[in-house]
């Protein structure tokens, strides 16, 4: 039989899914114009576009009689999503409203989720029972000095409870969990655990959990979170990180797998012991509701949910159940229920890996048994499945998590039989502990062992270069995977031949390694400052060499802007100071790129820790170096220098001036990056003697006023000044006393938030500016090495033509570069500064010629 023979045929998409598709759409909808109507105008444009979408469909159905059905189905599924999503949102508008008078009061409420802690104590989600806010849902930061309550106990509390305030952009994220008001309590208790039957099932949750802390180790950090949903034990940990890497989560977090392997073992177990059909669907329902509940009822598990019941009636009533048609109806039956969960990311990735594998899985597996040799048939189903899924949900992962693993298929074929086997003998534990605690407890440590064993393999396949890769959010991500499913749907191609397959399959595994190598590393020298909002990241460039100084505010951030540069390797890591907007990111750089060793300033050393490998969690940052004024290292032709902070110092700095300040030189170009320096900082840099001329600012604390000083300024008298500044950002950054300081000392500004990312090329005679963003212009600066005549050729930024026809960047003070005569030959490598002191060097002179600086680079 040829493999045409044995391939699957297209499966037809019934019209229940073209309508749950219709109803999600509508959901979106109904939400934006829910916003939009108390004042949120930038949903509007979403809304346009449904409306415009809706009278294509109507005039299409008017000029087509044959496509009146389809057209019709899809309109009744917008406006049932939209009405429910409407609803929902009148809903929780009446309640915030509700919450600004409420003010100062005790609170009495059950626990809904298990509480994730937190730098400043653990939130708790809580929905109240009793009083004005009757049903709500509200996050509450528990009092550091109580025990966080367990999920499913009775609380009372006594805070001050804030609405969600719908100008804030992270507004809409926090009512999309349904949560409608904010609050800190200063007094709290826990209460006894809910009445009935949810109660009885939470109490008996949180004391099989209490017997899986005894399972120690990486095993017992998987175990609570996936048999039972508790991850607060695993968060943080390594073994966190390399399923992240892997792209594994989805088998720790209780999703609609775990309730599917649940409900076989009880099907497995009812139908060993001889019960009947009905009664044994009807248990394995019952089974499945009450595991959902007791791990917190996660929306992906409420979809699996409901199609275990579509199934179960259509098993009882005789009827041939279909996948597709399943799938749908239980993304109808959750959005009813909660039609703000098609934001749920969760229940993105649920949906779409389901309906992936529904559609397209049969067809994978078998061009992937087609393509290899007998020998490997029995992983090659399992590869290409998640594969499949992996494809399908890229535009999801790209745009939540900023990477995809390149090893997801391989590592999921191993680890989901291992993680599978784990789940079904916990499950035989945690119900065997009570009645029987020897068994329970044996089970649960096997279980912990084999958990054990699948983190030891995730650990060495994680330290594979090239396992997962950044990647962005773009058009070509977002678009790409839906065109592509639905031209293979509409084609079907069948293997004609294991040539042809193997052709494919080869094809596949050749374009992941080429993408795991990546493009190859610019050999130019460039300096670029990344728009990661409001935070620092800037990338030095040389030589195929890279430096990244800081990493951002937060990690997926931090891999978009990676990915939009192509960086797999990083060979100095340097964290200026100890604050989240330049160390956000720092976890997600491990999960990407290699790291050759990280630098930060020595006299803050105790915020520090967590970056030597000693310390576990560093592990990936490479070596770890304390940075002092006067360490100097070479990144391919360019000369870093450190200009602060000392290696001690006997006054107390504030966290800002503890800011490494770096001075970069190749040849007749220099730049400054001044992290969040701020005066301290600024006047011990400028008592050295490298505070000199530059051409390039990176300007100190996104520009905010107690930031640059007009000393500082008049020390470097910058020609171009670079902000890294997010859009609309809380701090009024940069400050107009800031901007106007610069203005009048004939510097240029460019700021992120406006240009996007500023790329500086620096060339042997000049450099030129440009921002990414479509509108900005280019900044060119040709230098001359003879002063009689300098040459400057600009093009204004973000200025009408008229003014630079009549002068107006006339004031400017253009630096003239003249090649160092003891400019080193470029360096083989980025070597890390010398344990001993560097030298120092004398100030160097001035000579002012017809209104123009120039910088005479004398011996050092």
């Amino acid at each position: 039989m040829s493999p045409a023979e044995g391939a699957p045929r297209r499966p037809s998409i019934p019209q229940v899914a073209w309508f749950a598709c219709a109803m999600w759409i509508g959901c979106m909808l109904g939400e934006s114009v829910s916003w939009a109507l108390h004042g949120d105008t930038s949903v509007w444009r979403p809304a346009a576009v449904a409306t415009a979408v809706a009278g294509i469909l109507g005039a299409a159905a008017k000029r087509w009689p044959v496509a009146r059905g389809p057209v019709l189905l899809l309109l009744a599924g917008i406006v049932a999503g939209a009405g429910v999503s409407g609803m929902q949102g009148l809903a929780w508008h009446r309640q915030s409203e509700t919450v600004a008078d409420c003010g100062a009061r005790e609170w009495v409420g059950s626990v809904e989720a298990d509480p994730m802690p937190g730098r400043f104590g653990s939130t708790v989600r809580v929905r109240i029972r009793g009083g004005p806010l009757d049903g709500a849902r509200v996050r509450v930061y528990w009092p550091p000095e109580e025990p966080a309550p367990d999920l499913g106990r009775m609380v009372r509390f006594s805070a001050v409870l804030k609405p969600v305030v719908t100008a804030e952009p992270w507004s809409r994220r926090v009512a999309r969990s349904g949560a409608v008001a904010l609050g800190t309590a200063w007094r709290a208790e826990t209460g006894s655990w809910r009445p009935g039957v949810m109660g009885r099932l939470f109490a008996w949750r949180a004391r099989i959990l209490g017997r899986m802390h005894a399972v120690v180790g990486p095993g017992g950090d998987l175990l609570e979170g996936i048999v039972l949903g508790d991850r607060r034990r695993l968060m943080g940990t390594p073994a966190d990180e390399d399923f992240r890497v892997l792209g594994l989560t989805h088998l720790v977090a209780v999703s609609g797998s775990h309730l599917a392997l649940a409900c076989s073992a009880v099907a497995v177990l009812g139908t060993m012991l001889g019960v009947r059909r009905r009664p044994l669907t009807v248990m394995t329902l019952v089974a499945g509701a009450a595991y959902a509940a007791v791990t917190g009822m996660a929306y992906a598990a409420l979809r699996s949910l409901m199609m275990l019941g579509v199934a179960a009636v259509g098993e009882m009533s005789g009827r041939r159940g279909d996948g597709v048609a399943s799938l749908a109806t239980g993304v109808m039956a959750v959005l009813t229920l909660e039609p703000w969960s098609v934001y749920d990311i969760g229940f993105q990735l649920s949906v779409l890996a389901v309906g992936s594998l529904l559609l397209f899985g049969g067809l994978a597996t078998v061009w992937a048994e087609t393509g290899v040799p007998s020998w490997g048939r029995f992983v090659a189903g399992p590869v290409a499945l998640t594969f499949v899924a992996q494809a399908v949900t890229v535009p999801v992962i790209a745009a939540c998590f900023g990477m995809v693993s390149l090893l997801a298929p391989v590592a999921n074929a191993y680890a989901g039989p291992l993680v599978s086997l784990a789940l079904w003998t916990g499950l035989g534990g945690s119900v065997a502990a009570e009645p029987v605690p020897l068994v329970g407890e044996w089970l649960l440590r096997v279980s912990g062992a084999i958990l054990e064993a699948t983190a030891r393999i995730a650990r060495a396949m994680a330290a594979t270069p090239g396992a997962a890769v950044s990647i962005g959010a773009g058009p070509a991500v977002t678009i790409g995977p839906v065109l592509a499913a639905a031209g293979v749907w509409l084609w079907w191609p069948v293997p004609r031949s294991r040539g042809i397959a193997r052709i494919v399959v080869a094809s596949a595994v050749g374009l992941s390694v080429a993408a795991a190598i990546g493009p190859g590393v610019a050999r130019s020298a460039t300096l670029l400052v990344l728009d990661v909002g409001q935070g620092d990241a800037i990338l030095l460039r040389d030589g195929g060499r890279t430096m990244l100084v800081d990493a951002g505010p937060d990690d997926v951030t931090m891999k978009r802007a990676l990915a939009r540069h192509g960086i797999r390797r990083i060979d100095v890591l340097v964290f200026t100071h100890a604050h989240d907007d330049h160390t956000g990111g720092a976890a997600g750089l491990k999960q990407v790129v290699e790291i050759g060793w990280t630098g930060y300033p020595a006299v803050d050393r105790t915020h520090f820790g967590w970056v030597e490998p000693a310390a576990g969690s560093g592990a990936g940052y490479g070596d770890g170096r304390p940075l002092k004024t006067g360490d100097q290292w070479r990144l391919g032709g360019t000369l870093v220098t450190v200009l602060w902070p000392p290696a001690e110092c006997d006054d107390e700095l504030g966290t800002n001036d503890t800011s490494v300040i770096l001075r970069i030189e190749r040849g007749g170009f220099d730049a400054l990056l001044g992290g969040d320096a701020e005066r301290t900082a600024l006047e011990g840099a400028a008592s050295g003697p490298g505070l000199e001329a530059v051409e390039v600012l990176k300007v100190p604390h996104h520009g905010s006023d107690n930031g640059l000083t007009a000393e500082a300024l008049g020390f470097l008298a910058p020609s171009d000044a670079l902000i890294s500044v997010g859009e609309g950002n809380d701090f009024g950054h940069p400050c107009a006393s800031t901007l106007a300081m610069l203005s009048n000392a004939g510097c240029r500004t460019w700021r992120t938030d406006q240009a996007g990312d500023l790329l500086v090329r620096i060339g042997r005679s000049g450099y030129t500016i440009t921002g990414s963003r479509r509108g900005t212009s280019v900044s060119v600066r040709a230098r001359m090495n003879s002063p009689r005549r300098p040459l400057i050729a600009v093009v204004p930024f973000a200025r009408p033509p008229s003014e630079a026809m009549h002068g107006s960047q006339g004031s400017r003070r253009p630096q003239a570069g003249l090649p160092h005569i003891r400019r080193g030959r470029t360096a083989a490598r980025a070597r890390p500064p010398p344990v001993a002191g560097a030298h120092r060097r004398g100030r160097r002179p001035y000579l002012q010629l017809r209104g123009v600086r120039w910088r005479v680079r004398g011996p050092r």
